[in-house]
C-alpha cells in the first residue's frame, strides 16, 4: 500500500482505492503495529525459499506499483518470478472471465504456469 500508482491510477481503477485499503489494513492489523513488518507484508520479508511465483496485475490498477515492487523483491531473492502486466486491466479483472477475453487469457496463463511448475515436481 505504498506504491505510487495508488494515487496515479486512483481515477482509473473503480475497485481499489487508498481509503478502502486503509480500512482493510486497520481491520487486519491495528495502526500501532509497524505495517512494514515482515509478519504483515511479504514485500518486507525475506523471500528466499519462496516457491515460483506468478504475479498478474493490470496496468490500470492502483496496486500496479506494489505488484512490480514485489516481483522485483522476489527476483532479487532468487525466486523464479513471472510478472505479467495486462494492458488496460483493472484490479481483479480475471473475475469477469465470462465476458472478458483478457480475463480468460489471464486464467489460461495462470493454469499454464501451475501446470508447468507441477510438471517440474513430477518425474
Amino acid at each position: 500500500m505504498s506504491g505510487t500508482t495508488l494515487q496515479s491510477k486512483d481515477q482509473i481503477d473503480p475497485i481499489i482505492h487508498r481509503g478502502y485499503l486503509e480500512e482493510l489494513a486497520d481491520a487486519y492489523a491495528p495502526a500501532s503495529l509497524d505495517r512494514r513488518s515482515p509478519f504483515l507484508s511479504p514485500l518486507f520479508s525475506n523471500l528466499s525459499g519462496f516457491p515460483p511465483t506468478l504475479i498478474q496485475v493490470g496496468s490500470a490498477e492502483t496496486l500496479l506499483a506494489d505488484a512490480t515492487r514485489f516481483a522485483e523483491a522476489a527476483a532479487i531473492a532468487d525466486v523464479a518470478t513471472t510478472l505479467e502486466v495486462w494492458p488496460d486491466m483493472i484490479h481483479a479483472w480475471p473475475l469477469w472471465n465470462g465476458g472478458l477475453t483478457d480475463a480468460r487469457l489471464a486464467l489460461r496463463s495462470a493454469g499454464q504456469f501451475i501446470k508447468h511448475r507441477l510438471s517440474d515436481l513430477v518425474p
